[in-house]
């Protein structure tokens, strides 16, 4: 049997994988019943055919340098965090990141792997 090599895409959450110049919009408390307390980071990409759209990623509210709310915050923040670290992200938002964002574990979503300022 033939197939054709024309095929309808169905939609997933989020912009398509790839790198994005991206101003950080929120970081806030979120709740999931499953998964208890959690994170929400929140990126509007400014640049490109993607503009205007959100980007995100969900985790948990304990950071440690090992886990990605860590690494996201080392992230925002230009640095690499310390393990007892009190690290405040508040002058985060509004300033631009180049975001990279990856495939989800769903296989249908996409969400943010990593971030770096832009000077």
């Amino acid at each position: 049997m033939s197939y054709g090599l024309e095929f309808d895409v169905g939609g997933g959450g989020g912009p398509p994988v790839g790198t994005y110049t991206a101003v950080l919009e929120s970081v806030d408390a979120t709740e999931h019943p499953e998964y208890g307390p959690g994170l929400r980071f929140g990126w509007r990409i400014i640049e490109g055919q993607c503009a205007g759209m959100l980007a995100s990623r969900t985790t948990n509210r304990s950071p440690s340098p090992a886990n990605i709310s860590g690494r996201l915050m080392a992230g925002l923040l230009g640095r690499q965090i310390k393990s007892g670290e009190r690290v405040a992200i508040g002058g985060c938002i509004g300033r631009r990141y180049m975001i990279v964002v990856g495939l989800g574990a769903n296989g249908t979503s996409t969400r943010v792997e990593s971030c770096m300022p832009i000077s």
